[in-house]
């Protein structure tokens, strides 16, 4: 602030007047409520609260100003008879009736009426007390009645609440058990399977392995009896050649047929020739001659247990049949 606002606030303060009777300082601003002087700042924040208190004084100042008026005596005998009736007049009414009723004449008429009044305004108001009592106490009691029907149904879902816990616990346990079956179940399958995979591989495999041995079975016996024919071809072509060897001997030597020493010689080594040409596995080479007189002999070609080297000596029934031969042959 100036020189000027100093002095004209120095002034506005020696003469107790408000502000805007005077004349206006600069950069102040006056509140519409009190009068008073505020900067630009500090107004916004003074008239509100200057605006509350002039409203509250306001109706403060509206209200009538209520006098407490002192009772009369007939209203503090009313009051003092209406609060104390049942207990103090009715009793002295009972017990002296002809001296309470000298007393009820000697009121006066309007003390007599009022107090009838306030009796029946009295009994009116108990009376609806008492409904209104009996109607909260229905109210209560039916809300109680209610409350014990909750409970009971609180109790019942709570029993049933702990009966179904139990259910499903012993549900659980039979879940759980008849998880554990299934995971056992699922896993003897699973090797079962893998069991099956093994069976049906092996049998594959021998199936496989029994053409085979089909083949090669086949083939022997194809390969058997290829050499069972060439056997009984060179058989035959021996039995030819025998004979034609006989009758070449009995042509050019005469004489050698006379002798029978010579004639089992010769047939000795013919017997050995075959014996030795014959196959392993044909088992018998018979030799027919038709041509001659002689009878036909069948010899028997036996293999030896063990290889030829071997010292153990032909078994009795090779050795009859052996005997056999030689015989037939010497006849």
């Amino acid at each position: 602030m100036d020189d000027e606002d100093v002095r004209a606030l120095v002034a506005l303060q020696l003469s107790n007047e408000p502000l805007s009777e005077r004349v206006q300082l600069r950069h102040v601003a006056t509140c519409p409520h009190c009068g008073q002087g505020f900067g630009s700042a500090s107004l916004p924040i003074h008239v509100p609260r200057c605006r509350a208190h002039v409203e509250q004084d306001t109706q403060q100042q509206k209200k009538p100003i209520r006098r407490k008026q002192a009772p009369s005596l007939v209203d503090l005998c009313l009051r003092f008879v209406t609060k104390h009736f049942e207990s103090i007049c009715m009793d002295k009414i009972v017990a002296f009736p002809e001296a309470e009723a000298a007393l009820v004449a000697s009121m006066p008429p309007n003390l007599v009426h009022r107090m009838v009044v306030a009796l029946v305004k009295d009994s009116k108001r108990a009376k609806a007390k008492y409904r209104e009592g009996r109607a909260m106490t229905e109210t209560l009691e039916s809300a109680l009645q209610g409350a014990r029907r909750d409970v009971a149904q609180l109790e019942s879902a709570r029993d049933w609440a702990s009966i179904s816990r139990a259910r499903m616990a012993e549900q659980q346990h039979v879940s759980d058990r008849l998880q554990r079956e299934l995971d056992a179940t699922k896993t003897a399958l699973a090797m079962a399977e893998t069991d099956n995979q093994k069976l049906q591989l092996r049998s594959e495999n021998a199936e496989k392995k029994t053409l085979r041995l089909d083949a090669k079975i086949n083939s022997l016996t194809a390969e058997k009896v290829a050499l069972t024919k060439a056997a009984k071809e060179a058989q035959r072509r021996e039995m030819e050649a025998t004979r034609r060897l006989a009758a070449a001997k009995k042509a050019l030597i005469p004489g050698v047929s006379s002798t029978p020493q010579s004639a089992r010689r010769s047939d000795r080594k013919t017997a050995q020739n075959s014996v030795r040409r014959c196959s392993p596995k044909s088992l018998s080479c018979g030799s027919e001659n038709n041509a001659g007189p002689r009878r036909s002999s069948a010899v028997i070609a036996r293999k030896r247990p063990r290889s030829e080297g071997s010292k153990i000596p032909y078994p009795p029934s090779i050795q009859k049949d052996k005997i056999m031969c030689e015989s037939s042959h010497a006849d």
